[in-house]
């Protein structure tokens, strides 16, 4: 079960509300490239969904590693460390698309396309929508073929969140189900990233 203090984020992600404030600070791209740079490192990161009760899920903690791959586009490559090895898992690639917009894209550890989005940096919190993203390979065989991805990203030098709600959408269009997913990103000492 998720901890009391992050209900309050998830309802309001199911809600539907924004983090916009009036009068929030516009930042500079640079500013904003060095937001999203926090995000390097290495992270003990844990993993929960939870949709009906019967397909919720927990997983352990694991470490995660996150490199700068490249500046321009800035790239992000994450691989989980799984026996004191690399696993890649996935990748973002960063592209400024306006004063405080960005586009994120996301593909797999075998460059499989999992979601491209545009949204706006309001301090250090990004949400976009990503409409008919592939389902993911945790739920390969459910009856379902894509996903209507509403994601929020709040990063600081300590942490960071990806919480997500997964419309999860049948071939025919229908609703097949709902997930809130709550990713936590807890950085740690360098050492517990480091190959064996």
């Amino acid at each position: 079960m998720l901890p009391a203090r992050y209900l309050f984020t998830l309802a309001l992600m199911v809600n539907g509300m924004t983090a916009h404030a009036q009068g929030a600070e516009t930042k500079a791209p640079q500013e904003i490239s060095e937001i999203i740079k926090q995000m390097v490192g290495c992270f003990e990161v844990t993993f929960n969904y939870v949709e009906d009760g019967e397909h919720d899920a927990f997983f352990k903690p694991v470490y995660e590693k996150s490199v700068l791959s490249s500046e321009a586009p800035l790239v992000l490559t994450r691989y989980l460390i799984v026996e004191g090895q690399e696993q890649k898992h996935w990748s973002d690639e960063w592209t400024p698309t306006g004063p405080q917009t960005w586009k994120q894209k996301v593909v797999g550890p075998f460059n499989d396309f999992r979601y491209e989005c545009e949204g706006e940096w309001v301090m250090n919190q990004w949400s976009c929508q990503a409409p008919g993203a592939p389902k993911p390979r945790r739920d390969k065989d459910r009856p379902y073929q894509s996903l209507d991805r509403l994601n929020q990203l709040q990063v600081n030098g300590q942490r960071w969140i990806h919480s997500q709600v997964n419309r999860k959408i049948t071939a025919d269009g229908k609703l097949y189900s709902v997930e809130l997913g709550w990713n936590r990103y807890e950085r740690v000492d360098e050492q517990f990233c480091q190959k064996k």
